[in-house]
């Protein structure tokens, strides 16, 4: 499994705070499935190789002195050529999942608005370079014949990241107006994609605006809660019975 479920979330009110407010609901952070270590390395070094020269073109032994290691070494890590692919597009699925998990962690808590533009270019600059050409990714997946395929699993472990991460929080502050909340969003995914490669000039604020009346967000700002909502926010005072801080 590459995914953890969400752990439960505790709807008791906190001590101190208004029992009316919604429970509390501290921002999930998820753990990278990167390759890390020497196995990582290694990986990296085919996925560079792959980007440039190509996949048939890359040998193991090329692979190997890419890396910096012994062809021993190389086999240790992985028996054979698909198995150093199978990581490297592993890594390519992790590289849009962890966009959006970064997205998620870093946005202003209750500011949809200007978060959900923050979101679409994250996601134009996980499909496309600065100067709107295909990531290398595209290429390599063409090569292997695995574009349509990979397609459709980044679509689907995206939409987990979003369920897993993003949706739950969405909920405990605001209500979601719609149905099939996982095939909405992955209709939505494949319909940013195309729309990006078929009208280049698209703006995010116009893609924006498409996600906002696809999803039936609520685009009111609202405040923080009183509570901590991100892992790494420092705690807010507590307040007295009297309402002083």
């Amino acid at each position: 499994m590459r995914r953890s479920p969400v752990s439960a979330l505790d709807s008791k009110p906190l001590p101190g705070f208004d029992p009316d407010l919604p429970h509390p609901v501290t921002r999930q952070v998820r753990q990278s499935a990167r390759l890390e270590g020497t196995a990582g390395d290694i990986m990296l070094a085919a996925r560079e190789l792959y980007e440039t020269e190509g996949v048939a073109a890359t040998s193991m032994a090329a692979i190997a002195r890419k890396a910096g290691v012994a062809r021993s070494l190389l086999y240790y890590y992985f028996p054979d050529k698909q198995a150093v692919t199978d990581a490297v597009i592993e890594d390519y699925l992790e590289d849009l999942v962890e966009s959006v998990s970064t997205w998620n962690e870093l946005r202003a808590f209750g500011e949809t608005p200007s978060e959900l533009k923050n979101c679409v270019s994250m996601l134009r600059r996980a499909l496309y370079t600065a100067s709107g050409d295909p990531r290398p990714m595209f290429s390599v997946l063409e090569e292997l014949g695995l574009r349509d395929r990979f397609a459709t699993q980044a679509v689907r472990e995206v939409v987990t990241c979003i369920q897993n991460y993003i949706v739950s929080e969405y909920m405990a502050y605001r209500t979601i107006e719609i149905q099939l909340i996982p095939e909405t969003f992955g209709l939505l995914i494949f319909g940013l994609a195309g729309m990006m490669k078929a009208k280049p000039d698209i703006t995010d604020d116009e893609l924006a605006t498409l996600i906002a009346q696809t999803l039936r967000l609520d685009m009111t700002v609202i405040d923080p809660p009183p509570w901590p909502e991100h892992p790494d926010a420092p705690s807010r005072p507590t307040p007295s019975p009297d309402g002083a801080a």
